[in-house]
């Protein structure tokens, strides 16, 4: 059973002392890399030191098209082997998803080439992992100029405990050492959390890999950072562990401790990561592949018109970046309509004296899907998606209520001030509290599901994990659209549909609406009670007259 970690507050997990304990996980180091033959056998050789059991331990490393093609020196770990790209992949992103493809263990843990790691790197990050699935080890990762000059070298040091001596001059990762600190080492993370994420030296569950996604193949630059975020939207606890230490050796490591530049985080990473704002607010809206709420509107049984004040009301937000999935049955829709069209009810429209179709909810789900079958920010599902992951929030809107212009504005704010998992908007005037509007923070419903026993309410286990926030709105805010004239009721059920007999020559020419008292309100009248009373009154006149 997953322990229960409030927000991302790690401290409620205890993992066991280094040394003191036996692992059972199976570990995979996969190492990208391209050429630096004389880096790479300093990496394998601190690797062949680690005090992590060697039967549970694989190494790959694999190779990004190198020239020449890499080798395994002598001294390495006793499961390792090089992995060479296949023709069409090529850049660091596709080599870290290749690699973990290809691997085999319970646990993947990333390190570059050019690094040389304490003996304890792999067993101080491994202990957490077996004892909560979610979290998400970030190594201690530091810079050096100069270090060992041969395989040799580097496992004397390691051996007599001189590396953290040697190559330890101070240098680190100023951004990801300042969130460390702003947030009491990742345990008051804010939203922003996931900065904090270094693939250089990090280790997820292979589970919660393959729930986030998994590494962007695509992505050369900033696929770490990239990655980081979905596996901070896909629930993990990340937590900085310092006993686990690698240092990147040479002058090239000086860049590293720089983030990507500004214009590639605003021009390509804000593309894939609505959070932070202030990066994605620079980038056009047809260029936003994720955005930051994915709203959800349950449309099967409403009429058209209800639809389109719902729906018209949040494509109309001041909050722009989101996409809206309509539920129904679709497919349904499509059929019941073919069916429909060749046998429909036709009557006569009292009002305009035109034939009319009814083509009951059927009707409704393909007028909908006709209006909004070109606005690009919405989508069709059969099914409700369970979360709204990779979007940072799920908006949970009921058919029946209109948001006004800043309502989900209002929303977003106040789920980030509180750092709610769960943000709930209610009419002011309702006596309950059940079909109100609800934001879900999306990494706080992932981790909830997976906690979540039966008879237990999912919106109860969100609020315990990342807390809960309820607003009560004016009619501004939250407009229930039912109460509206202009919105017809639900659709009754239509019995099947008939075509309405000619008149005969003794009833005249006029057509008569189809009631709703079933086949006999459909049946033309004869007029006999009309004849046989006119002949009554022209024999009593007769009479009278003589």
């Amino acid at each position: 059973m997953l322990t229960r970690v409030f927000r991302n507050d790690w401290s409620a997990l205890t993992p066991p002392d280094i040394g003191r304990w036996t692992p059972d996980l199976r570990v995979s180091v996969v190492i990208p890399a391209r050429g630096g033959q004389r880096r790479l056998d300093l990496a394998l050789a601190s690797l062949a030191a680690q005090t992590y059991p060697e039967d549970l331990l694989e190494v790959v490393v694999v190779d990004d098209h190198s020239s020449p093609p890499l080798r395994l020196p002598d001294l390495r770990p006793a499961h390792c082997r090089v992995l060479p790209v296949p023709e069409g992949g090529w850049g660091a992103g596709y080599a870290r998803a290749y690699g973990a493809h290809s691997s085999t263990g319970d646990v993947l843990l990333w390190m570059d080439a050019d690094m040389v790691v304490c003996p304890e790197f792999v067993e101080a990050q491994a202990r957490w992992h077996h004892v909560h699935a979610e979290a998400v080890t970030l190594g201690r990762v530091r810079f050096a100029d100069t270090g060992p000059q041969s395989p040799t070298d580097v496992l004397a040091l390691a051996r007599t405990d001189a590396l953290h001596r040697t190559l330890d001059t101070g240098r680190h990762h100023a951004w990801v050492e300042r969130v460390l600190t702003e947030s009491n080492g990742l345990r008051d993370a804010d939203h922003l959390g996931f900065h904090a994420y270094v693939g250089a030296a990090a280790a997820v569950r292979r589970s919660l890999y393959e729930a986030a996604g998994g590494v962007d193949p695509d992505l050369d630059l900033g696929q770490d950072t990239e990655f980081g975020y979905r596996l901070w939207q896909a629930g993990a606890v990340l937590l900085p562990e310092p006993a686990a230490t690698g240092w990147h050796v040479g002058r090239a490591g000086t860049a590293r401790t720089r983030l990507p530049s500004e214009r590639f985080r605003t021009e390509v990473l804000a593309e894939f990561m609505p959070h932070p704002h202030v990066y994605r607010e620079r980038v056009p809206a047809h260029r936003r592949r994720i955005p930051l709420v994915h709203a959800v509107v349950e449309v099967s049984g409403a009429p058209y018109d209800l639809v389109r004040g719902c729906v018209d009301r949040l494509l109309d937000s001041a909050e722009t970046d989101l996409a809206l999935t309509l539920v129904a049955d679709w497919e349904g829709a499509e059929e019941g309509g073919a069916a429909r069209g060749t046998r429909r009810l036709r009557a006569m429209d009292g009002r305009t004296g035109q034939r009319r179709d009814r083509g009951g909810p059927h009707l409704d789900l393909r007028l909908i899907q006709a209006n909004y079958l070109r606005e690009p920010r919405i989508s069709f599902a059969t099914s409700a998606p369970r979360t709204g992951f990779p979007s940072p929030f799920l908006l949970q809107v009921p058919v029946s209520w209109g948001l006004g212009q800043v309502a989900l504005s209002r929303l977003l704010a106040s789920a980030e001030r509180a750092r709610a998992g769960l943000t709930e908007l209610f009419p002011a005037a309702s006596p309950t509290r059940d079909a109100g509007v609800r934001l879900w923070r999306t990494r706080a419903l992932a981790r909830a599901m997976r906690v979540c026993e039966e008879g237990e309410d999912l919106g109860d286990v969100v609020a315990a994990l990342h807390g809960r926030y309820r607003i009560h709105a004016g009619e501004e805010t939250l407009t229930d659209l039912s109460l509206y004239r202009s919105v017809p009721p639900p659709p009754r059920t239509e019995p099947d549909p008939v075509e309405v007999a000619a008149p005969s020559a003794q009833t005249g020419t006029g057509e008569y609406d189809v009631g709703e008292e079933g086949a006999d309100a459909g049946a033309p009248r004869s007029g006999g009670w009309l004849r046989s009373g006119w002949e009554r009154a022209r024999q009593r006149l007769r009479r009278e007259r003589g």
